[in-house]
């Protein structure tokens, strides 16, 4: 063991204790760490030492004094005991004037874990589970890390008054995008040009009419496709992003190219050469579980490799039931974490865990990757303009990196187009990589 071994005492060891402390020491303080229900052997232990128990020790070991919650099974509402420490909101406040006056542990677990969304309560229109029905929208700080700053914290701690010395994490920027409609104009069918052609005549859209017979004859360029000024902006910076893609059946919700159309196929094919590739399960996968394998399938098949990433459409979700699902598809890999109604951190976190099943008291091994920014939240949902959502973004950003912490943004190709309906963000988007590469 090093000299920075962390040993932890509980007289208790249970599947939900294991999970967060292998997700604390061992992923993001990157330690070693003990966790023994023997207090003589753990007394004896020579390192750092952490008391999860009931009583303190008159020894200098850490108390940090259990909620109870990592001792249950079962989901149950909580008294979450929601208070102000260090510039942070933190749970299960419970020891006043203490170096660490919360159950770090049960507050870390109830947010990665996503314990309220397995509680009764009412959901969006489309069957998502509200922002403003978690903690985190109730005491206004979503737009905070929490949980990493809790970490950050944490680690001071023990630095200053244990010896401890970590692996620092590096701060990152991940850029992944949603194919959800590839084109504007191009490869659609007869009877979809046929009805937008009638329902733009019908609301007197006749610049719309004038720029799809442009963008039909090869005028001008359709105006969703953003895929080679993407690429010029990726090539630029030496950055690696995520496609996901839509291949659902069409839909009110699923309105991209089919999947067999050969020029989706072909751009499947040529994304999949500078970036990598997921699946972005259809608005109806989520009610059919069996298409989430079909259009994984098609997606596979067309790129002849295994498909391991995938975020839902509309982000639209619910636990566990999605999850397993994906877990059923052999998906690695899930970055729906997020809101859509809402920028910030829905699991109160950056970083990546893996995803502990509450109905089976389980860690799995699929990895969820939270994602803190997208510009259709911005937009649509909080009417923002380009300029506002920036600001946004950068506080965001700012929050990330104070923490080293990973940050995750989606955008969608049509949007970074030269549609109308989006002017001035494809600006904004070159001005965050400006910003994140000190050009």
């Amino acid at each position: 063991m090093s000299a920075s071994t962390v040993h932890i005492y509980s007289p208790l060891r249970t599947s939900r204790l294991e999970y967060t402390l292998q997700w604390i020491f061992g992923e993001q303080l990157s330690c070693s760490y003990t966790l023994s229900s023997d207090k003589k052997q753990w007394q004896q232990a020579k390192g750092i030492r952490i008391n999860y128990s009931a009583q303190p020790e008159d020894d200098g070991s850490l108390w940090i004094r259990p909620e109870g919650l990592l001792e249950e099974i079962g989901i149950i509402p909580r008294q979450l005991s929601v208070h102000r420490w260090k510039h942070s909101t933190i749970l299960f406040y419970n020891q006043p004037g203490g170096a660490l006056p919360f159950d770090i542990f049960a507050a870390v677990f109830y947010l990665i874990a996503r314990y309220e969304e397995y509680l009764p309560g009412t959901r969006d229109a489309h069957g998502r589970y509200r922002h403003e029905e978690s903690v985190a929208g109730q005491y206004a700080f979503l737009h905070q890390p929490v949980v990493d700053q809790w970490l950050q914290s944490l680690q001071r701690l023990l630095e200053k008054k244990h010896g401890f010395t970590a692996n620092p994490s590096t701060f990152e920027w991940l850029p992944t995008y949603d194919i959800d409609i590839a084109w504007s104009y191009l490869h659609k069918s007869r009877k979809r040009l046929t009805g937008a052609f009638l329902r733009d005549l019908l609301q007197l859209k006749l610049g719309r009419i004038i720029e799809r017979k442009a963008v039909l004859a090869g005028k001008i360029p359709d105006p969703y496709d953003s895929f080679q000024r993407l690429s010029d902006l990726h090539q630029r910076y030496q950055v690696h992003p995520i496609y996901f893609f839509l291949l659902g059946e069409t839909s009110r919700f699923d309105k991209n190219i089919p999947p067999e159309h050969p020029a989706m196929q072909q751009l499947m094919r040529q994304l999949a050469t500078k970036g990598t590739i997921g699946i972005h399960p259809s608005y109806a996968a989520q009610d059919d579980p069996v298409r989430i394998g079909r259009e994984i399938n098609i997606l596979s098949e067309t790129l002849q490799q295994p498909v391991v990433n995938s975020r839902q459409h509309y982000i639209r979700f619910s636990l566990p039931e999605t999850y397993s699902a994906l877990l059923e598809c052999n998906i690695q890999n899930e970055y729906s974490m997020g809101y859509a109604g809402s920028n910030g951190f829905r699991a109160g976190t950056s970083r990546s865990f893996l995803w502990y099943d509450l109905q089976k008291e389980s860690v799995t091994n699929l990895r969820v990757h939270p994602f803190a920014f997208m510009e259709m939240t911005s937009k649509f949902y909080l009417r923002q303009n380009p300029e506002v959502a920036y600001l946004e973004w950068e506080r965001l950003y700012e929050a990330v990196k104070s923490v080293n912490g990973r940050m995750i943004t989606i955008w969608h190709n049509h949007s970074l187009g030269t549609d109308k309906s989006f002017a001035g963000w494809w600006e904004v988007y070159e001005k965050m990589w400006a910003r994140h590469f000190g050009k």
